[in-house]
């Protein structure tokens, strides 16, 4: 009678492991095809927006577990001083931040 109670106990938590392992492979699956984005609006920021971009890749990287860095848009709102020549220089250090107007960030999220 204990033998018989003791491998239903050991079929249970086997078959519980096998769900749970499936469980965190299809999740891991999903997110890592999330199409996870931040975005970052500006006009004239030049003495901050590059530390307001380091601290959101250093957080989403703490996050994320340090795996990957999401897709950063910094949308220009008609910035006057340096603020895109500094975003240029990122942009071309990071490939994961991209700049744009107004417009054309409306016009990629109506295709999205």
């Amino acid at each position: 009678m204990m033998s018989v109670f003791f491998s239903a106990v050991v079929c249970f938590f086997a078959i519980f492991g096998v769900i749970q392992l499936a469980k965190n492979i299809y999740n891991e699956f999903i997110k890592s095809h999330n199409d996870f984005f931040i975005v970052i609006s500006v006009k004239n920021q030049q003495d901050y927006i590059e530390d307001i971009i380091r601290t959101t890749v250093w957080k989403s990287l703490n996050r994320l577990g340090g795996r990957e860095v999401p897709q950063i848009y910094v949308v220009d709102f008609g910035s006057t001083d340096d603020t895109l020549l500094i975003l240029k220089r990122i942009c071309e250090n990071y490939d994961f931040v991209t700049v744009m107007s107004r417009e054309e960030y409306i016009a990629l999220m109506e295709k999205k």
